[in-house]
């Protein structure tokens, strides 16, 4: 199954302060692995680490967006082997013959994949089709360096599921405005990860910021929160089932704010340990 998208028109972007987009600005980054004054500590070069996290994905058969280019079209995919010997790297292609046109005739891709609670970000130059074991794939030589944003500063706490955390938002989708209800997976103080339907995808985009949304905190209030997407994933549950990720960050979070976040996740994360040492 594979998930595309399309940047709408008004998108936003993070910007540094006294900064505006304009039409000129359009190469503007929007993925980390670009921003090497904000996320350059996290950028690994040495290619014995880098082959390391690659055998890590390709072992997990962890789900991978590939964007193309600017990332207004992306799909589904995952690192079918990595070939040290030839210095070559394997991805599965989409079943979607339109969309692998699409990423034969780009310039770049970016990988995008979470591993092991890590962000990982991979660019890659143009692609190549092969074929591994009868099945049509793309090949790309192996990257020189890789994104592995790791925030130790924010704590992420899983939310509880039986009665999850809620965010409400509204996004614009072809002049509409839709409103969303959704659950939390989980929370930090850097931002948060958002559920929903599949079927959902192509409605949000990547570095989309919507603005006002509606976050319940069980114990504190409602809070109006910034969130910028920052990850559009695709995970399978245990029975088969698949369901939408969002990965958000908190833009402009105030620090009244901030404090009841973490209060939240500070109590949920003494509530758990309360119930593996059986206190509670």
């Amino acid at each position: 199954m594979v998930l595309q998208g399309h940047r709408p028109p008004n998108f936003a972007i993070n910007l540094p302060p006294n900064m505006t987009l304009t039409q000129e600005d359009a190469s503007v980054p929007i993925f980390e692995i670009d921003q090497t004054e904000t996320y350059g500590r996290y950028l690994v070069s040495n290619p014995l680490e880098i082959l390391l996290n690659l055998r890590a994905l390709a072992k997990q058969r962890t789900i991978i967006t590939l964007y193309l280019d600017d990332g207004s079209q992306f799909f589904l995919s995952s690192i079918v082997t990595v070939d040290e010997e030839n210095g070559l790297i394997f991805l599965d292609a989409s079943n979607q013959p339109a969309l692998n046109q699409l990423a034969v005739n780009a310039q770049q891709a970016t990988l995008s994949a979470i591993l092991d609670r890590v962000k990982i970000q991979i660019r890659l130059p143009a692609l190549n089709t092969s074929f591994i074991e009868g099945k049509l794939a793309f090949s790309s030589p192996l990257p020189s360096k890789l994104l592995r944003l790791q925030r130790r500063e924010f704590f992420r706490l899983e939310t509880p599921q039986a009665h999850p955390l809620r965010c409400k938002l509204a996004a614009k989708h072809q002049d509409e405005i839709i409103a969303f209800d959704l659950p939390l997976f989980d929370i930090s103080g850097g931002g948060l990860s958002l559920i929903g339907n599949v079927e959902h995808a192509e409605k949000f985009a990547l570095g989309e910021l919507f603005k006002d949304c509606r976050l319940e905190i069980p114990g504190e209030s409602v809070l109006s929160v910034n969130l910028r997407i920052q990850e559009i994933l695709k995970s399978e549950l245990p029975n088969g089932d698949h369901q939408l990720r969002l990965g958000c960050e908190f833009i402009s979070l105030p620090g009244t704010r901030l404090t009841l976040i973490e209060r939240y996740i500070t109590r949920l994360e003494r509530e758990r340990k309360a119930r593996e040492t059986g206190l509670v």
